[in-house]
C-alpha cells in the first residue's frame, strides 16, 4: 500500500523531459535566435569592454586581452593553480556542510510546529543580519586557520537553504498528506516519498542563491582572515595596483560560481527530471 501511495507522489516518469527534447531541436528560428542571446551579449559586452579599457589607465580599468594574459601569466609562474585548490577547498567544504544542515533543518521546521516556532527567531534574525560583521567574532572562535574560512562560507550559505527547504516542505498539498495518512505511511516515508520530492524545486532555488552566497564567503574569509587563496590573490594585487592580475582572480572566483550552478543544474536534470516538466522552468515563451 505504501507504494500506492507513493506513486500518487511520485512525480511524472522521464518520458516528460524526453519529449521536450525534440520540440527544442525543432524549435522555430526564433527561438533559436533566442537562445543565441546571452552569447551575443557576452561578446558585445567584453568588444566594449576592450575599446573603452584601451583609453583608460591601466590601474583604473584593464582590457580584456590585458585580464587574459594577466591569467595565463598566474598560471605559468605557478600562483593560481595552489589558490585555486585553496579556494575550491573553502568554498565546497563550507558549502558542503551549509546543505547537509540547511536542508535537514529546513526539513524539521516544515514537518514540526514545535521545530519552527522554536527556530523561526533565529532563522529570521540570522536571514536579517549583515553576516560579514561577524567575521572578527569567527577570527576569535576558530582563529585564522582553515576552521574559520569553512565558517565564515556556512555562515553566509545555510540560511537561504533552510529557509527554501523549509517553503517547500510546507507546500506539499495536505491531500497529499492525507492519502499517505490513509495508506499508513510513517513519518520518514512521508518525508522521504512526498514532502522531500515537492520540496525539491524550493531546495535547488536555495541552493544557487547559497552558493553565490558561500562564493562571497570564501572570499571574504580569504582576504580578511589568512589573506590565502583566491581573496588572498586578490588583495596582494589590488594593494599594488595590478588591475588585470586583480581582475584575472576575480573573474576565476566568478567562473567557479558558473560552473557551480551549471553542476547543481546537471545534478537537477539527472537525479530530478521531473522537476522542470512540472513546473513552469520547463515553460519556454
Amino acid at each position: 500500500m505504501a507504494g500506492t501511495a507513493a506513486s500518487i507522489a511520485t512525480i511524472p516518469s522521464h518520458e516528460s523531459a524526453d519529449e521536450a527534447e525534440p520540440l527544442a531541436r525543432n524549435a522555430p528560428p526564433r527561438v533559436r535566435w533566442k537562445r543565441t542571446l546571452p552569447y551575443v551579449s557576452v561578446l558585445i559586452v567584453v568588444g566594449l569592454w576592450q575599446i573603452i579599457g584601451s583609453h583608460i589607465n591601466p590601474i583604473l580599468l584593464s582590457t580584456p586581452s590585458a585580464t587574459v594574459a594577466a591569467f595565463g601569466h598566474m598560471i605559468s609562474n605557478g600562483q593560481l593553480i595552489p589558490a585555486f585548490g585553496t579556494a575550491m577547498e573553502d568554498l565546497w567544504v563550507g558549502f558542503g556542510l551549509a546543505i547537509v544542515v540547511g536542508i535537514a533543518t529546513g526539513v524539521l521546521m516544515g514537518r514540526s510546529e514545535v521545530a519552527e516556532r522554536v527556530l523561526d527567531p533565529y532563522i529570521n534574525f540570522f536571514q536579517a543580519t549583515p553576516l560579514i560583521a561577524l567575521v572578527p567574532l569567527v577570527v576569535i572562535w576558530f582563529g585564522i586557520g582553515f576552521e574559520a574560512r569553512i565558517a565564515t562560507t556556512f555562515i553566509l550559505a545555510v540560511w537561504s537553504i533552510i529557509i527554501n527547504t523549509f517553503v517547500g516542505v510546507r507546500s506539499t498539498p495536505s491531500a497529499l498528506i492525507d492519502v499517505a495518512s490513509v495508506y499508513k505511511l510513517n513519518r520518514r516515508e512521508i518525508i522521504s516519498k512526498i514532502t522531500l520530492p515537492n520540496a525539491v524545486p524550493y531546495i535547488f532555488a536555495g541552493l544557487r542563491i547559497a552558493l553565490g552566497k558561500a562564493l562571497i564567503g570564501m572570499l571574504i574569509a580569504e582576504m580578511e582572515v589568512s589573506v590565502t587563496g583566491l581573496g588572498g590573490l586578490v588583495v596582494n594585487y589590488g594593494n599594488s595596483f595590478r588591475t588585470a592580475y586583480l581582475l584575472a582572480g576575480v573573474f576565476t572566483a566568478s567562473a567557479v560560481g558558473v560552473i557551480g550552478v551549471i553542476l547543481l543544474n546537471l545534478v537537477k536534470r539527472w537525479f530530478f527530471p521531473w522537476v522542470n516538466a512540472t513546473t513552469a522552468e520547463g515553460v519556454r515563451y
